[in-house]
């Protein structure tokens, strides 16, 4: 079963995502952006995708920072990156940026729990995205 790490500041939008996931076929592992200590957290839930806001309660594209922090460790050069927020304007000026990188994309909120799967499946790889 993959593994997905949710890192997000709204609790609410963490439980959501937990039962989402859970109750889909993924073990789901949710974690507060506003933790001081959320680099260590994601790098211990071990993801085999990570779904981070980009934002992460404040302004510009923290939640990308850390994301790529968590790519510099060998172990997650590699790791499917799912990029969520409410600002399209800071989404839309990243894209050139996630363009260029590999196994990253974005999704504006809000948005469906079949826009956020087929998302998902297709990041994992699983051929039964729907």
């Amino acid at each position: 079963m993959a593994r997905i790490t949710v890192v997000n500041d709204n609790p609410d939008f963490l439980d959501l995502m937990h039962d989402i996931l859970e109750n889909d076929r993924y073990d789901a592992t949710t974690i507060d952006g506003d933790r001081a200590d959320v680099l260590d957290a994601i790098l211990t839930s071990r993801p085999d995708l990570l779904i981070i806001d980009v934002r992460l309660g404040v302004e510009g594209d923290h939640g990308w920072q850390i994301a790529q922090q968590v790519r510099r460790s060998a172990a997650f050069e590699r790791l499917p990156i799912l990029l969520c927020g409410p600002d399209p304007l800071t989404l839309e000026a990243l894209e050139p940026e996630l363009e260029r990188a590999r196994q990253v994309e974005s999704l504006p909120k809000p948005f469906s729990v079949d826009q956020l799967m087929e998302r998902v499946d297709r990041l994992l790889g699983n051929p039964a995205a729907r």
